[in-house]
């Protein structure tokens, strides 16, 4: 009876020594989940922080970014825009009447290499011929562009203030363009061809130093 008691004693101890490891290795479990939580949350403002840097360096990247892009626009509007403004300011010292006599001549005159271009002014009701009283007249104020030359020809027009004008074929020595046999009436005819057979022309708005160069020549009588 007694050895049967010892050994229920022995049982009860046993059982009780399992269930204290158990409390420990379970107490040691908590412990050890304890410490993870406590790592994680210290760890958490680190990389909050280093989100934070990231997300800070992506801001400023991305700022100086459209920063340089506009830049590069500015840069690039600007670079476009520059030579109209140096076109309009190489022609800026001279006068609107200049540029028209001189652009007309570049790109309507027979010899661009002349050593003057004279401006002559014909007022309306002018004769075409003034070597012939039959002549047909002009019906509006023309205006006539000649070298210093026979040979560099002349150019006889009325300006619309359009940027075109329109021409006048006129010779400009009508004495070896008329035959000697004409009459009056073939006079007043043949004359009057010139003022029916005008052409519109859209001058070209040329700049540079072409157009500078046959304004300096420019010798405006009258």
């Amino acid at each position: 009876m007694r050895s049967r008691n010892l050994l229920w004693i022995g049982l009860c101890l046993l059982l009780l020594a399992a269930c204290g490891n158990n409390e420990d290795t379970v107490a040691a479990k908590h412990n050890t989940n304890d410490e993870i939580n406590q790592q994680i949350q210290e760890k958490l403002p680190i990389d909050r922080g280093i989100e934070e840097d990231e997300e800070e360096k992506k801001a400023k990247s991305a700022s100086i970014t459209t920063e340089m892009e506009e830049n590069t626009a500015s840069d690039t509007e600007e670079d476009d825009t520059t030579p109209e403004d140096e076109k309009t300011d190489s022609l800026a010292s001279y006068t609107n009447e200049e540029i028209e006599y001189a652009r007309i001549w570049l790109q309507l005159g027979p010899d661009h290499e002349i050593d003057e271009l004279n401006v002559r002014h014909i007022a309306e009701g002018e004769p075409l011929n003034p070597n012939w009283e039959s002549s047909a007249t002009y019906p509006e104020d023309v205006i006539q562009l000649t070298g210093s030359r026979l040979v560099d020809g002349s150019i006889t027009y009325s300006g619309n203030g359009d940027g075109t004008i329109n021409r006048y074929y006129v010779p400009l020595r009508w004495e070896t363009n008329i035959p000697n046999d004409f009459s009056e009436e073939d006079i007043k005819i043949f004359t009057e061809s010139f003022i029916t057979t005008t052409k519109l022309i859209t001058i070209d708005p040329a700049e540079g130093q072409e157009v500078i160069s046959l304004i300096e020549k420019i010798n405006n009588g009258s």
